[in-house]
């Protein structure tokens, strides 16, 4: 009787255990989008291209499943002009790993606009290069660091919108409309993707 009892709680002991398991390989999405808003934009998409890029890339994709996550940091002035802020780039960069061991079969994108390109070019130097290989593109908008390389095999999987007269892209810290513009990229963004994935 007690080696029976032993057993079955054996048994439950290992369902409860694997389940979780099984049910995060579950949740893996097709593709997974890392995207860090711009400064002072509200919320985790921010309102600038954040948005429209995740409903372009949404309506691309067909019937492949997406989860676009918003990077939760401060997107402060005072981290726009120290080259991205260093928690949120880390944030970004444990996102993608994470996701990366846990789902083997998702595609991943990094992406970010004007501080969350900075965060992009931040966390990806922190990516290993195993994790580096499962970013599929990295796509920047309104970029500060547009002349600088992202590491690894990142350089190749790049597309960068910088629009003509954005002087943020030049590492200017002035603001001109040009740089609110990115909203009119969203498709040709979703369009780079999907031929990446």
């Amino acid at each position: 009787m007690q080696a029976k009892a032993f057993i079955t709680l054996l048994f439950v002991a290992a369902t409860a255990f694997s389940a979780p398991i099984i049910n995060a390989r579950e949740n893996c999405a097709d593709v997974a989008v890392f995207f860090a808003r711009g400064t002072t934009e509200p919320g985790t998409l921010g309102a600038i291209i954040g948005p429209g890029f995740q409903t372009a890339l949404r309506g691309a994709l067909g019937g492949r499943s997406l989860s676009f996550n918003g990077i939760e940091y401060p997107a402060t002035i005072a981290g726009f002009l120290s080259g991205g802020d260093a928690g949120g780039a880390r944030t970004m960069a444990n996102s993608i790993t994470s996701t990366a061991n846990s789902c083997p079969n998702t595609k991943i994108v990094m992406s970010g606009y004007s501080q969350g390109a900075q965060l992009v070019h931040l966390a990806a130097a922190q990516l290993s290069a195993t994790v580096q290989n499962r970013v599929v593109a990295a796509v920047t908008f309104g970029d500060p660091n547009r002349d600088k390389s992202l590491p690894g095999v990142l350089q190749g999987r790049r597309k960068t919108f910088c629009a003509a007269g954005d002087l943020i892209c030049t590492g200017s810290v002035i603001v001109l409309p040009s740089h609110l513009s990115y909203g009119a990229n969203a498709q040709e963004a979703a369009s780079f993707v999907v031929g990446r994935v």
